[in-house]
């Protein structure tokens, strides 16, 4: 038998080439995807209460990292937070917000995750009462993105840590699911300083991915008026914010906080420099690989310290 002349078995073996070889960039364009799709994590030091021993402690460890890794996150090393660590003393058992941004950043980390895990009093051989809590802090966003707490009355080491596993898997799931747009925040004059839910994390012009949802919005500027804005930022929307300060000061004190020079802000010797740094997408798995969202240039970074407001 012959197909345009040609014998049917070269045919076959012609199309069974072609097939074969779509078969191959299809499978590499689906591992190139992924592997686009995949972030990283950082791992900063646990919370750790209770006698715990060095077996359990490492077997909290490995659960944490390999719950991580289920869901396609790389693991930034170790070694690499703490040669980052040496050179930022300011960060050495910081734990806020603004400090494991501030890491996130410096290490190329999509995500921060922080568990806690505190062993109460043992209610039968071999069991204990367990109080376990996971902390997955967006870095693009600058915020937590997912804080999930769970307690079991009696359980084993294993049984604690298996937990403690499926308290990371959810809380990166709903991190990386939570709805985002953007704040875009204008002063007249511009430089002033800009609070959102009571973090300093800019001056104006203020250009960032936000969580969506409701947020209050502080600016101050030296020799003017502080002025309070409460924005709803929509998932996939921009909420601009303009304000033109009034000259004078305030009546009463706005902020409460650490006194710390600004040249001590290192986020102001970027604005100072007119340095911007490009906000990195949150990926991981599949729901990362299909987000869209706003994509926004920050014209700040974050200072030393954290503020706190009075209303």
């Amino acid at each position: 038998m012959a197909i345009d002349g040609k014998p049917w078995t070269r045919v076959s073996q012609q199309l069974l080439c072609r097939v074969l070889l779509l078969c191959g960039i299809v499978g590499f364009l689906c591992v190139s995807a992924r592997d686009a799709a995949a972030g990283s994590t950082l791992v900063v030091e646990p919370q750790l209460e209770g006698e715990l021993s060095k077996e359990s402690i490492t077997l909290f460890r490995n659960t944490t990292e390999s719950a991580l890794k289920s869901q396609q996150l790389g693991l930034i090393p170790a070694a690499d937070l703490e040669a980052t660590l040496s050179g930022e003393a300011q960060l050495q058992g910081c734990h806020t917000e603004l400090c494991y941004e501030r890491l996130g950043r410096l290490l190329d980390s999509q995500l921060v995750t922080r568990y806690r895990v505190k062993r109460g009093s043992v209610e039968g051989k071999g069991t204990a009462a367990w109080k376990l809590s996971v902390e997955i802090l967006d870095v693009e966003v600058g915020a937590m993105g997912a804080k999930l707490t769970e307690e079991c009355a009696s359980c084993t080491d294993k049984q604690a840590a298996d937990k403690l596993g499926d308290l990371v898997r959810r809380a990166v799931i709903e991190c990386v699911a939570r709805p985002r747009g953007s704040l875009d925040v204008r002063s007249d004059p511009s430089g002033a300083a800009v609070f959102v839910d009571g973090t300093e994390l800019g001056i104006t012009p203020y250009k960032r991915v936000t969580f969506a949802g409701s947020h209050k919005v502080v600016l101050r500027h030296v020799g003017f008026r502080s002025e309070q804005v409460d924005v709803v930022v929509e998932d996939g929307q921009k909420q601009k914010v303009e304000r033109k300060l009034a000259s004078g000061s305030d009546p009463a004190p706005v902020i409460v906080m650490e006194k710390t020079p600004v040249y001590k802000k290192w986020w102001f010797w970027v604005a100072l420099g007119g340095a911007a740094a490009v906000a990195v997408g949150v990926t991981t798995g599949v729901v990362l690989g299909t987000r869209t969202g706003p994509t926004t240039t920050m014209d700040r970074m974050l200072p030393s310290n954290t503020f706190s407001f009075q209303f």
